[in-house]
């Protein structure tokens, strides 16, 4: 065919091609026939159809705007080549002929129409496709129509807010924002929203392969390429990243990627900051989705083509030669053109099919927070008390949000800032309650940012400063619970006030003190409290009322104090003199200055110093105490006044002293005058006359061997029963009568002195520095102390019918040529280079040794150290939610009881475990407790792994939704008394026991000592007290089931997961070691293996990592192993255990399990000792 039928041939069928709109739901008979139109569709944009059409019929809006609506490009000769589905979202009437009318009409698909609607909105705990879809299901899509297509996974996202955007530019940003992109494609049943990430996503079936050919008119009837360019331009070699995640606190975490290697058309490094990744990971994600997203405009290829197919996401292969594009290209933005007088044609932008394509990066468009968000503090249900999390974060709703949340879970948990918040729990909180009003900012202005910035007072809950009760000058600090602190500025009125009322009004007032109505109650200083109060100051404390002005003196300053007690000291200085010269007693006035210069003069020591210008008052209507561990001194410029309505007492251990410079007088108004000398002599003397006198009665004077009245040389003397008068000179009897009479005797009584002084002891045990006096004093010591040596002495047989049969026991014959009968001198060889090696014992011989028993109260510590966890794989384990890798093995401490029987030669190792039961229950989002489908409440089995990661506390929420209770009994298949002999039996397998190291009989040595643990389970149902009295050394939370035990919780039942076929049931396990492998934690026992956190031996941790090559060279070694298939203390832990009472243990116990019991009982008895094992 010559080449200008061609053209006619192939203009004829462009010109047949025609175009038209059917309107569903429209008052038409035919579709709109249309003039023109102009449609744009580009990858991540909703396409854009602007048709110019007529129709014999007149429309109006109501009749089309916002209907349903196809666009069809056909040939007359088939049932289509292209269409696209919508709705009409504009619609014009403009023009009109006499048998048709003319309209514009603009075509979108439908989720166009979220441009419309602009909103505020959170989201809490999604992904971003879920978002997404979301967003979709709100505008009434359905399933059919948008699709999914994703590689990667995506992260949850704690926290994200829409903020003032319409829906399609929210949804449009996460596609930014997240490495996605969309398109639409027609299907079944209209148009098709596709989301998608990576090349695999284009369309490639059925293959488009269009040739390229120039417009020249030849060929023209079929679908080319007719125009084809390449551009490029030079972008970014790499991109770099950071931001700073407050929940990985210790690094600012950077990314940066290269994804186009060594391309010598890109140039430097691009640097973005607060790109709102969380860890590693997603800091190199978002470098690269950023370099992904300029390497999409480093290269675009235009053209134009004949061919309706090409549209966005489409792959093309063409015959031209494109270096660049050796694969094809995939079509990013179209757009088609065409009309009656206008030959269908439409222009494309391209890029290679093998580049990821990626929406383009700009943050400058995204929203940013331009000042603050108003919110309201929330909790589940009207908390009296601040609802807040471990970290001190806070729930809030924004008031700009009103979508339906449950109480207390309108938002994530957001940090307070403060004035002040520094490391070591440093800094100002102020804890919020429900419905305070918050200030919310944004850190970089991002909404996926925010945080509490401050608080304000509202109409409902008022400014505690305002201008009524003139307040304008009061500075106040005031908590919810009427605590407060006030500073007044009002001239003359400046105070300071600390206040709580608890304890009815306990406060401190500086300056100005007022009453609650502001009314002057007193000046100065005031500490009041209606409960106790205390004063301490270890250094030191002085009380003075004497003035020092405006503070101008030192703290200490203590002038007046020693001015006052130098001056007194002067003046009794010259008193002790006249006492001195008297031969009196005086007072230790050296010691007394000493103490003065050395330890009161500038509060040097820890000393109380009083003292006040005008006096000193003391009153109390009850008693007033002193005591002093050396002297008490009292000197007085005046009187010293002593009044005491009932009873003055003074008693002096050694002497007691009094003088007078001029009188002293003794008076008894009603009662009798005693003067006893109880064990010495008693000494009348007077410079001048010595009057005894009775005013009523007699004068009655006894000595038990001689009372003599002797004056100037005469004398009277009784003695003996007789009377001797004697004088130098005369005896004169001035008398009336002198009558002889029969011999007569008279016995006066006397009273009955002790015979000897009764000692006193000062009760405060505080006054004994003698350690030897504290001996002497203290019963019978809790150990025997280092005086207390093994002693010879003949054994008490035992009545235990099991001692004859301990192969452990010595048994051989005192008269045995090998027995040992000088035990109070071993041990006698040197002793062994390391005591922790077990040794192999022989057949003991007699020993004559004895060791006085004790019972003694012991505390340790776990030797492990912290190390990175590893799962069985070795690969390191991290916290689900942060990130963050998991530390093991921290030393925990432990405490139990040694008790040494002398009688049978055994320790008693026990430790006390008070179980409380409890149960572990579901709850929502606001602690309240569920119900399953039989009504009742959820339990869960506790598992250590989930549930312990801030402790665990009766009543108080637990993360992930639980709480815990107490139960009133135990389960019926759980016996105290049965898992107690179960235990006991595993952990007394040991056959070992403890020998004296360094005895001369070695291996045979007689001096042996029976370890026995024993363990006492004591049920304390919502904890009450058990034990009578006696040291609880564990509390332990018994479960009735658990998926993972530890130290401070145990299961009656120990269960498994039953996989994720069915979620949330489990499967119980058969009856295990478990409880003796936790019990052995308390007897200070590590784990013996290492998978999944086990708390292994210090030795096998180096520089915070597992030392495997520790693990292997000692395996077998009779050390705590690293990993153990059979020891209780490894997997043999998870071994069957046999119901039956007399069966034997199927779970190990070697002996250097004895190792922290042999440490203790060396410090107590002050011997070496070495555990000693039997040979199998």
């Amino acid at each position: 065919m010559p080449d200008s039928d061609h053209l006619s041939s192939a203009i004829a069928h462009r010109l047949h091609q025609h175009y038209n709109v059917h309107v569903t739901g429209a008052p038409l008979v035919e579709p709109l026939d249309v003039q023109s139109f102009h449609l744009h569709d580009a990858i991540g944009d909703p396409y854009r159809i602007t048709v110019t059409a007529t129709h014999p019929a007149l429309l109006t809006c109501e009749d089309v705007g916002g209907k349903d609506a196809t666009f069809k490009i056909a040939h007359d000769d088939s049932d289509g080549i292209r269409q696209w589905a919508g709705c009409i979202t504009h619609f014009d009437r403009v023009g009109r002929s006499n048998d048709q009318y003319t309209y514009e009409l603009v075509i979108e698909p439908h989720v166009a129409r979220m441009r419309l609607t602009r909103a505020f909105r959170t989201f809490q705990q999604q992904d971003a496709p879920t978002i997404i879809e979301g967003l979709l299901r709100k505008h009434g899509l359905r399933g059919q129509q948008f699709l999914f297509k994703l590689r990667r996974s995506y992260p949850v996202h704690a926290f994200r807010l829409q903020y003032g955007v319409s829906d399609w530019v929210y949804m449009r940003q996460l596609l930014e924002q997240e490495g996605m992109y969309c398109y639409i494609e027609q299907g079944e049943h209209g148009d098709v929203l596709v989301v998608a990430d990576d090349i695999d996503h284009y369309v490639y079936v059925p293959t488009l392969a269009l040739p390229c050919r120039e417009a020249s008119g030849l060929s023209a009837d079929e679908d080319a390429i007719t125009d084809l360019q390449v551009r490029s331009q030079t972008v970014q070699r790499a991109f770099k990243v950071a931001d700073f995640n407050p929940a990985s606190a210790w690094e600012r975490i950077t990314g940066e990627a290269n994804v186009a290697g060594s391309d010598p058309t890109t140039y430097g490094t691009s640097y973005s900051y607060g790109t709102g990744h969380l860890d590693q990971a997603q800091a190199t994600w978002e470098a690269q989705l950023r370099h992904e997203a300029a390497l999409t405009q480093q290269l675009a290829i235009t053209g134009r083509s004949h061919a309706p197919a090409v549209r966005p996401g489409r792959v093309v292969r063409t015959d031209a030669t494109l270096p660049e594009a050796p694969n094809g290209l995939v079509v990013t933005e179209v757009t088609h053109t065409g009309g009656r007088n206008k030959a269908y044609q439409n222009a494309f932008k391209a890029i290679p099919c093998e580049r990821r394509f990626r929406l383009p990066i700009d943050e400058a468009s995204w929203p940013r927070v331009v000042g603050t968000l108003s919110a309201r503090i929330t909790s589940p249900g009207d908390y009296p008390y601040a609802y807040l999390t471990n970290q001190g974060h806070y729930v809030v709703r924004l008031d700009l949000d009103f979508d339906p949340w449950n109480p207390g879970g309108e938002c994530v948990p957001l940090p307070l800032a403060k004035p002040f918040a520094g490391k070591r729990q440093t800094g100002m909180h102020f804890p919020a309650q429900d419905g305070d009003y918050a200030v919310i900012e944004f850190r970089d202005g991002d909404p996926n940012k925010p945080y509490i910035a401050a608080f304000h007072h509202t109409s409902t809950y008022t400014d505690l400063i305002t201008n009524q009760d003139r307040r304008m000058s009061l500075n106040r600090i005031a908590t919810q619970g009427g605590s407060e602190m006030e500073i007044e500025d009002w001239k003359d009125e400046e105070h300071l006030r600390l206040s709580t009322p608890h304890s009815g009004i306990s406060q401190l007032t500086l300056g100005h003190i007022v009453d609650p109505e502001r009314q002057k109650r007193g000046e100065g200083f005031e500490l009041r409290t209606d409960a106790h109060g205390a004063v301490r100051a270890g250094g030191g404390l002085l009380l003075s009322a004497d003035a020092q002005a405006k503070a101008s003196g030192l703290q200490q300053d203590t002038d007046a104090v020693i001015q006052q007690f130098d001056a007194m000291q002067a003046r009794v200085q010259t008193l002790a003199a006249s006492a001195e010269a008297s031969k009196a007693e005086i007072a230790d006035l050296q010691a007394e200055n000493a103490w003065l210069k050395n330890e009161l003069t500038g509060l040097k020591q820890s000393v109380i110093a009083l003292s006040a210008p005008k006096g000193i008052g003391m009153v109390t209507p009850d008693r007033i105490m002193v005591s002093a561990g050396k002297d008490v001194s009292v000197a007085s410029g005046c009187g010293f006044h002593v009044n005491a309505l009932k009873r003055f007492t003074a008693a002096a251990g050694e002497k007691l002293s009094l003088f007078a410079q001029k009188a002293i007088d003794i008076f008894s108004a009603e009662g009798p005058v005693q003067v006893q000398a109880q064990n010495g002599p008693l000494a009348l003397t007077a410079a001048q006359d010595v009057t005894v006198s009775s005013v009523n009665g007699s004068i009655m004077m006894r000595a038990q061997k001689e009372f003599i009245i002797e004056c100037q040389g005469a004398f009277i003397k009784l003695a003996n029963g007789c009377i001797t008068l004697g004088a130098p000179f005369d005896l004169y009897w001035d008398i009336a009568r002198f009558q002889r009479k029969n011999a007569a005797q008279m016995h006066l009584g006397a009273p009955a002195f002790a015979p000897t002084l009764v000692p006193f002891e000062v009760s405060c045990e505080a006054f004994r520095e003698n350690t030897r006096l504290g001996r002497s004093t203290s019963p019978q010591p809790a150990a025997p102390d280092g005086a207390s040596a093994l002693t010879s002495g003949s054994d008490v047989a035992s009545n235990d019918a099991s001692a004859s049969t301990d192969t452990f026991a010595p048994n051989d014959s005192p008269d045995s040529p090998n027995a040992d009968h000088d035990a109070k001198h071993e041990p006698k060889l040197p002793p062994a280079a390391d005591l922790s090696v077990p040794l192999l014992l022989n057949k003991p011989v007699y020993c004559n040794w004895r060791l006085r028993g004790f019972t003694h109260e012991c505390s340790d510590l776990l030797e492990t150290q912290a190390y990175q966890a590893l799962k069985a794989d070795k690969s390191p384990m991290t916290d689900k939610s942060s990130g963050n890798p998991i530390l093991a093995g921290y030393p925990n401490p432990t405490a139990f009881e040694l008790a040494y029987d002398e009688r049978f030669k055994t320790l008693q190792v026990t430790v006390r475990i008070k179980i409380v039961p409890v149960e572990l229950l579901k709850t929502d989002s606001g602690g309240k407790e569920l119900s399953g489908p039989d009504g009742q409440k959820e339990s869960v089995p506790y598992s250590s792994d989930v549930h312990y990661k801030n402790g665990l506390t009766v009543g108080a929420p637990i993360e992930g939704g639980y709480v815990m209770r107490y139960r009133d009994a135990t389960g019926p298949a759980f016996d105290a008394e049965q898992r107690k002999q179960q235990v006991e039996n595993v952990l007394n397998a040991h056959r070992s026991v403890l020998i004296l190291d360094g005895c001369s009989k070695e291996a045979a040595c007689g001096c042996r000592v029976t370890v026995h643990f024993r363990v006492e389970f004591l049920l304390a149902m919502g904890d009450a007290n058990v034990g009578d009295g006696k040291k609880i050394h564990k509390t332990i939370f018994l479960f009735p089931q658990t998926e993972r035990a530890d130290a401070g919780a145990w299961g009656e039942q120990n269960v498994v997961s039953a996989g994720n076929d069915h979620p949330g049931q489990f499967v119980p396990l058969l009856a295990s070691n478990v409880m003796a492998h936790e019990c052995g934690h308390l007897f200070n026992f590590p784990d013996e293996y290492w998978e999944v956190g086990g708390s292994v031996h210090k030795r096998y941790v180096k520089e915070g990592q597992l030392d495997f090559v520790a693990g292997e060279r000692l395996t077998g070694q009779p050390v705590w192993q690293m990993r153990s298939a059979d020891n209780v203390m490894g997997y043999g832990a998870n071994k069957r255990l046999s119901m039956q009472s007399d069966a034997a243990p199927n779970a190990l116990v070697q002996p250097y399990y004895l190792e922290y019991v042999r440490r203790h009982f060396c410090t107590l008895t002050h011997k070496k000792w070495r555990i000693g094992y039997a040979s199998e």
